[in-house]
């Protein structure tokens, strides 16, 4: 009450300084005396007075008012009632416009503003938005209950397919049902493979050895920074093409090229969270009015298709296939379109999910040098088991330090930061609250990382201890539901083995090779986005290590 009370103030100092001439001068007292009455009745306001004193503030406003200063006075009184409706909900809902308003102004902030709600409201809570009912959820007993013990219930949703459909079609993550299990068994038995994890770990190695590590020596070599999330989303980028499309395009070459397809998915992401937000007719008047964030959706989705496509011709006039995803799942079905999906949906989350996780775990460690310090420790230590100088992904499994700072860094940091599921029936989640058809969970990822009451006091700490049980051994965290980098339940992560050993073997050779400082001054933020890249990218600079100590 304090606030509203300071504002008032305010409001009656700037109303008096605008008293320029003689028609004004009379507006602004007549407003400035509603104000002072307004004011008084805030201050001698009482909960069980408050129906009384709305309807006797509004007779009192419009008693003998006129033109502007009458709609003046009724659009205070409007807000004034607004506030005393809506002062103890953690969010506002607008007449009309529901939660959208509260959105859209800490949408540059969306992550953490979700984040500091939850933490004060106990882990779930609701949101409106025209034509939606949304529950927005941080507690790992109804996400557990949402992924896994009732996942039935609980399918991806016509809203998630709605609005997800241009980019990622009917591919294995914006489907349901029977078509989700087809897929998911063609992909679970390929990617779990023998042949494929040889496949990747040599991939990995290859690209790390002969892309990664020149570039950055190049770099090196000049004082001047470098965007390192660029150079690793470029890193993982060719390496999930080599999976999918069995060819590398070497988007980490020397000259570091342009890279159309990436850049239109980063705009794609970027636009889906103004989809979500938006009531769909608002929407579609931004698309049929080519503006905004349609604009650049719809323009991304048009290179991102010519890219698969060029590729997918380029597969189909090959005599012979390799042992890549498409060519798997080819031999299903030849469709374009279905390949077409299952293409992007696999680039996506290749590229995405790993490159963005290395970047956030860069500057963790840049800001913890301790932890880089016992990483490079055990590192030398493996070297010197193998006798070895340089390090090869059968050494992988002996990294259990640098394993627990990569999940502690994706613990905070998650490359998907919010899931979806739609209700087919009404059902209770434990935490109490009721959810019907047609209402719409979000689960968030990002914010069960950063809640006390899930994590303990040090939430907000970067402790790669806390993945390491009493024996030295890894403490996994598969069956807990608070660590959610890799979703749950039937719909858990497939490549999540693959994705660790790109991104250990990768961490790995550029720490042993290099000293990575992130930029004085560089700010670092999320992106609002489906990927929690970063806002600014990672501004380093980059020093090789002239010794690796024994």
């Amino acid at each position: 009450m304090s606030r509203v009370l300071e504002n008032l103030q305010g409001l009656l100092h700037f109303f008096d300084a605008l008293k320029l001439n003689s028609t004004s001068s009379m507006l602004m007292s007549r407003v400035l005396e509603n104000l002072e009455w307004a004011q008084g009745l805030v201050r001698s306001y009482r909960p069980v007075h408050l129906k009384f004193s709305a309807s006797s503030m509004l007779f009192r406003v419009v008693k003998n008012l006129q033109g502007p200063e009458l709609w003046l006075s009724l659009f205070l009184f409007f807000i004034f009632k607004l506030y005393f409706k809506q002062r103890n909900k953690p969010v506002w809902s607008w007449p009309l416009l529901k939660s959208v308003p509260s959105v859209l102004a800490n949408s540059h902030r969306l992550h953490d503003w979700l984040s500091g709600l939850l933490a004060a409201g106990g882990g779930t809570l609701m949101f409106y938005v025209p034509a939606m009912q949304a529950v927005v959820t941080s507690d790992p007993r109804n996400i557990e209950f949402i992924l896994k013990s009732n996942f039935e219930n609980f399918p991806k949703g016509k809203e998630f397919s709605k609005v997800f459909s241009k980019l990622m079609g009917s591919g294995i993550f914006n489907s349901d049902a029977e078509s989700w299990k087809v897929q998911r068994k063609i992909a679970n038995v390929h990617i779990h493979s023998k042949l494929f994890r040889q496949f990747m770990a040599r991939t990995t190695q290859d690209i790390v050895e002969t892309q990664l590590i020149p570039i950055l020596k190049r770099c090196a070599q000049s004082p001047s920074p470098i965007d390192l999330q660029d150079i690793l989303l470029r890193f993982t980028f060719d390496a999930t093409c080599t999976a999918v499309f069995g060819e590398n395009p070497r988007c980490l070459s020397p000259d570091l090229p342009s890279v159309p397809f990436a850049e239109a998915i980063n705009e794609a992401m970027e636009a889906i969270v103004f989809k979500y937000v938006l009531p769909a007719s608002w929407w579609r008047t931004l698309r049929w009015l080519n503006l905004w964030k349609a604009r650049k959706f719809s323009e991304a989705i048009v290179v991102i298709d010519e890219f698969v496509a060029r590729q997918i011709k380029l597969r189909k006039e090959e005599e012979v296939r390799g042992g890549d995803l498409l060519s798997i799942y080819a031999e299903k079905s030849d469709e374009v379109t279905f390949l077409r999906d299952t293409a992007v949906n696999f680039l996506i989350a290749g590229r995405d999910t790993s490159g963005t996780a290395l970047s956030w775990f860069f500057w963790n460690l840049a800001n913890h040098p301790h932890v880089e310090a016992k990483i490079l420790e055990e590192l030398r230590e493996v070297l010197r088991e193998k006798t070895r100088e340089s390090l090869k992904p059968d050494d992988l499994d002996k990294l259990v330090y640098l394993h627990a700072a990569l999940s502690e860094s994706l613990r905070l940091y998650p490359s998907v930061p919010i899931g979806q599921k739609g209700v087919i029936k009404e059902a209770t989640l434990p935490s109490g609250t009721v959810v019907k058809p047609g209402m719409v969970i979000f689960y968030l990822i990002y914010a069960v990382g950063r809640m006390e009451w899930v994590w303990g006091k040090d939430c907000m700490e970067f402790k790669p201890e806390r993945w390491i049980d009493e024996n030295g051994k890894l403490r996994h965290e598969n069956n807990s539901y608070r660590f959610l980098a890799f979703n749950g339940g039937p719909r858990t992560c497939i490549g999540k083995d693959v994705a660790f050993v790109q991104m250990k073997f990768a961490a790995a050779l550029v720490l042993l090779n290099f000293e990575v400082r992130v930029v004085e001054g560089h700010p670092v933020a999320p992106l609002t986005s489906v990927i929690l890249n970063m806002k600014r990218g990672l501004m380093v600079t980059v020093k090789e290590r002239t010794k690796v100590e024994g």
